[in-house]
């Protein structure tokens, strides 16, 4: 019998052990959340509309959460497309024992697109006199670079967020 429970234990924890290695490089593909995550991106604010094609769950095990990876995702603002390379949302595993699903942070990277984009998304968030200054001093050059966005726990953006990026080819005025 003893022998039975040590074959046993063993086999579970090496089923463990192989499906969190599949989880954390492979992921889990599904289609089940993707009107949930357009839908609510499209709330927060009616001009901008998120697409992508589909989504993928990975687990993170350095630190123990949920990544959400949209493939080939774009931002439609105003009839403008951003192509970006990269939009991840980080959920902790703690939230699915608990009944808030908060998001930890969003990353989101994009590829070169041309830098009068910026007017274009900012044109959504800031005020119509400073999108105006903005697209004067940009006048010509490709933009790329990437977002990190954490939230506090109340679903506000945390005051630490960074963007790396690079310009190329750029005319400033």
């Amino acid at each position: 019998m003893i022998k039975f429970l040590f074959r046993f234990s063993v086999l579970i924890l090496t089923a463990f052990i192989l499906l969190t290695i599949y989880l954390s490089y492979y992921g889990l593909e599904t289609n089940k959340f993707d009107n949930l995550i357009k839908n609510k991106a499209n709330e927060v604010n009616k001009s901008i509309k998120l697409d992508f094609n589909k989504t993928k769950i990975h687990l993170n095990v350095k630190e123990f959460n949920l990544v959400v990876r949209l493939q080939k995702p774009k931002i439609l603002i105003i009839n403008n497309k951003i192509d970006l390379s990269k939009l991840d949302l980080f959920l902790p595993l703690k939230s699915f024992f608990t009944s808030d699903f908060m998001l930890e942070r969003v990353e989101v990277a994009f590829v070169k697109n041309d830098i009068k984009d910026l007017t274009k998304f900012s044109s959504a968030f800031l005020p119509k006199f400073i999108n105006n200054r903005l697209d004067r001093i940009f006048v010509k050059g490709e933009l790329e670079g990437e977002f990190i966005i954490p939230f506090k726990l109340d679903g506000s953006i945390d005051k630490n967020y960074g963007f790396s990026g690079k310009i190329s080819n750029a005319k400033i005025n």
